[in-house]
């Protein structure tokens, strides 16, 4: 219509609304897709991390991550490597949502593959520091022996795939450990994550602070590796940022209200003390959207 009449403007202000409309169904159609994709990434996820948390009969486990979004950039899992050997590792990727999500897809699996003995060959040589053990490695052919499959190895293949399979702004914080029920000790590795902490049955802390690097920054990084003596009922515990940073009027959650929940019901079944622990972040959070992945892993010795 090319009149200039009210019936004119009215028809030109329905064409609009038609185009308007067209637009917002358009968005709609898209907004429910990535939905759809979210919600299977989301189940996709569920499926890697561990769904049997009993552990060994020689040690009680358990594990849980609650994510910001609807996919988690956190990372724990626990490798069985034997009737007295358990894998346990925590970690955090750089960023979060779907990125984050696919980082710690690869970290999982790749940890995964190289703790059952599918780590590609190595020759090194290790160079002492006091109690730790320092390992370089150098990629070769021919079977590794038995003695290469430990948690520093395992990050510096990690480190060095990662950094060649990944954008520079991607890395992530790993800390690896196998605990060996025989002489009830713990081997770990830490690639910059948080220290977890060793509690003993009257409350005094040890702190796995073992330095490293996070993977996937720099190419040939090394990284040492300590051991620790974990006794019946002491309870091991690491942790993410997303326990510990969160912030209300008061400041930070932090370290120190973490471990006071958990010396006071640390005679507490394991799930009971983590769900303690969530449910305080959570509150202290308040009505605030959730900053961060949370997730929380502990071990005890029977």
């Amino acid at each position: 219509m090319r009149s200039k009449d009210q019936l004119a403007a009215l028809e030109t202000s329905f064409n609009s609304m038609t185009d308007s409309l067209q637009r917002l169904i358009a968005e709609q159609k898209e907004k429910q897709r990535m939905e759809n994709e979210l919600a299977i990434a989301q189940e996709v996820q569920a499926q890697l991390f561990p769904k049997q948390t009993t552990g060994m009969e020689s040690l009680e486990v358990f594990g849980v991550c609650r994510p910001a979004r609807t996919v988690s950039g956190d990372y724990y899992d626990f490798l069985p490597l034997g009737p007295e050997r358990l894998g346990i590792a925590v970690g955090d990727i750089s960023g979060k949502g779907i990125s984050a999500a696919l980082l710690m897809a690869t970290v999982h699996s790749a940890v995964r593959a190289y703790e059952f003995g599918r780590m590609p060959a190595m020759a090194g040589h290790l160079v002492a520091a006091g109690s730790s053990r320092t390992h370089i490695l150098e990629m070769t052919s021919g079977p590794p022996p038995e003695s290469d499959f430990s948690p520093a190895n395992v990050l510096t293949v990690l480190n060095r795939q990662l950094f060649h399979s990944t954008p520079t702004e991607k890395y992530a914080t790993l800390f690896l450990s196998v605990y060996d029920a025989r002489t009830r000790t713990l081997n770990f590795s830490n690639a910059g994550h948080l220290p977890p902490i060793v509690m003993a049955n009257d409350g005094r802390l040890r702190k796995l602070d073992t330095p490293g690097l996070v993977v996937g920054l720099f190419d040939r990084q090394g990284y040492e590796e300590q051991s620790v003596q974990i006794g019946p009922g002491e309870i091991f515990l690491a942790y993410s940022d997303g326990v510990t940073e969160p912030e209300n009027e008061f400041g930070e959650f932090g370290e120190e209200r973490l471990i006071e929940i958990v010396r006071d019901h640390r005679h507490l079944p394991l799930a009971q003390i983590s769900e303690l622990v969530i449910s305080a972040v959570q509150e202290w959070i308040g009505a605030s959207e959730q900053p961060d992945d949370i997730t929380l892993v502990l071990a005890r010795p029977r």
